[in-house]
């Protein structure tokens, strides 16, 4: 066969040969297509820096990712084989940017077969600010009240403050972060444990850990109070004389736990004068001593009024009966 003979060969009925083509390429394209299948997954979008500036406004948290490729390549990625991320490392000068979003997939994953990943959107417009770190104080937040008669004395934090990072503009606007709010609600002791930091601006991040170890010590609740009119008690005197004083009452100041003082009243030998060093007539000045019961060992007598008192003393025929205790 020569080649003219070949040329007419192939050129017989040319149009329904390359419809048949045509067709065959179409044929090959569908099933190709059948064996390809398409996911969409939303994942978070992380930023990755190395450099001087930082995001100044909002940017999404998340966005759709679209996976394409083998339906048996891509039936086992998830939200979490797959990392979306802008890279704002080569930025140098504050101002506006459109920054393409990049992705790749986390290192443990290995795809099968051809896989296209594409994101919307593709583009991101973002404003970046100069970068700076600022420490700040973090103050502990306490909701409800302990139980009756306590109250906290004594709270603190580990560290007491902590570095944050983000645009200048943001940063230099925080004077102080708090913890989540931690219950004392009818507490009747104190605990310690981690108590987290709130921030609620994802431009701003807590450099190192944004936990801190609190502590918070409850006690009973202290009250002073004041106790007018007590008579003064002597005791301890001697039968054979008679002791007379212009002084028959004093005052107490008492501090202590407010439930237990609040119902407590003063015993009636609770201001003492001992006589039994007097054995002999005269004019005496002699100490009034505040005496507590052992059940009472929580009160503190800060202050007691007279501190003296000045008595005299005469001989007199007395019997036991009439042994005075004023």
């Amino acid at each position: 066969m020569n080649i003219k003979q070949i040329l007419l060969r192939l050129t017989e009925n040319w149009p329904v040969k390359i419809i048949c083509l045509v067709f065959a390429v179409f044929l090959s394209e569908f099933y190709r297509g059948t064996l390809l299948d398409k996911r969409y997954l939303i994942v978070p979008l992380t930023v990755e820096n190395d450099g001087t500036l930082a995001p100044a406004e909002q940017y999404p948290a998340k966005i759709k990712v679209t996976v394409w490729g083998d339906a048996t390549g891509i039936g086992s990625i998830g939200e979490n084989d797959i990392i979306a991320f802008i890279n704002l490392s080569d930025f140098k000068t504050e101002g506006t940017y459109r920054i393409p979003i990049e992705t790749r997939l986390a290192g443990t994953v290995t795809p099968l077969g051809n896989m296209e990943i594409s994101t919307e959107p593709a583009i991101l417009t973002l404003r970046l600010a100069t970068s700076i770190r600022k420490q700040v104080p973090v103050m502990l937040s306490l909701k409800g009240i302990p139980a009756d008669g306590y109250e906290v004395t004594e709270s603190s934090l580990e560290p007491a403050a902590v570095e944050i990072e983000g645009p200048a503009e943001l940063v230099e606007k925080i004077n102080e972060l708090v913890t989540e709010p931690l219950s004392i609600e009818a507490r009747t002791n104190g605990f310690s444990g981690t108590a987290s930091i709130i921030n609620n601006n994802p431009l701003i991040s807590i450099v190192g850990k944004s936990q801190v170890q609190s502590t918070v010590k409850i006690n009973e609740t202290t009250i002073q109070k004041k106790f007018d009119n007590i008579p003064i008690y002597f005791e301890k005197q001697h039968k054979e004389l008679s002791i007379t004083s212009d002084t028959k009452t004093g005052s107490l100041e008492v501090q202590g736990p407010k439930k237990l003082l609040e119902t407590w009243s003063p015993s009636e030998n609770i201001l003492t004068v001992s006589c039994e060093s007097i054995t002999e007539g005269g004019v005496y000045t002699l100490p009034v001593v505040p005496v507590l019961s052992a059940e009472y060992s929580k009160l503190q007598i800060l202050q007691v009024n007279p501190k003296s008192v000045q008595v005299t003393v005469e001989f007199t025929e007395v019997s036991e009966d009439d042994e005075m205790h004023r």
